[in-house]
């Protein structure tokens, strides 16, 4: 990854955050706020750098619990479970431009976060009861909505892919 590319990640990844924790919060009631960090962690993943992805996934996880409140190292060992995920899915199945099958991967990660975040913390100490999980309406409502918000930032992604200079050029023979 080239370092103009990586900046550019990271600046899009700061703003994502922003908007997810400042206007989408006060916009759209709780059950219904698309998870635009989950869906730069998938486009991460979906991405074929392995050791810089994971560093913008880990600083992805640390800017949601800044911004969030949650405990500490939750949601950077939940990002970096579900980045390695997809690159060793990427080993066995083949990952293409399509979109609707990238949007159809953000949708069972979302899935599988809902579960890690109601799983994890019971299970290293940190909660004692179960009882603030959400019901599965609000995590199909919620997953939905990350779906459909994920269309265009999916293509806001590509666009920023092609910027000259943002990925290394081709190696001659």
């Amino acid at each position: 990854m080239t370092g103009p590319f990586f900046l550019v990640l990271l600046l899009l990844l700061y703003l994502l955050t922003l908007l997810q924790s400042t206007w989408i919060s006060e916009m759209l009631p709780h059950f219904l706020k698309p998870d635009l960090m989950l869906i730069f962690v998938v486009y991460v993943g979906t991405l074929p750098y392995l050791l810089s992805g994971a560093a913008i996934v880990a600083i992805c996880g640390l800017l949601y619990e800044l911004f969030s409140g949650c405990p500490g190292g939750l949601f950077v060992l939940i990002y970096l479970l579900l980045f390695f995920l997809l690159k060793f899915i990427a080993k066995f199945i083949l990952i293409g431009e399509s979109l609707s099958f990238r949007l159809l991967l953000v949708f069972a990660a979302l899935f599988l976060q809902d579960l890690l975040v109601g799983f994890l913390p019971f299970a290293f100490g940190i909660l004692r009861s179960m009882s603030f999980l959400p019901g599965w309406t609000w995590i199909l409502s919620q997953a939905a909505a990350t779906s459909l918000v994920g269309w265009p930032l999916w293509i806001l992604f590509k666009k920023v892919e092609t910027f000259p200079r943002m990925t290394p050029p081709p190696k001659s023979a």
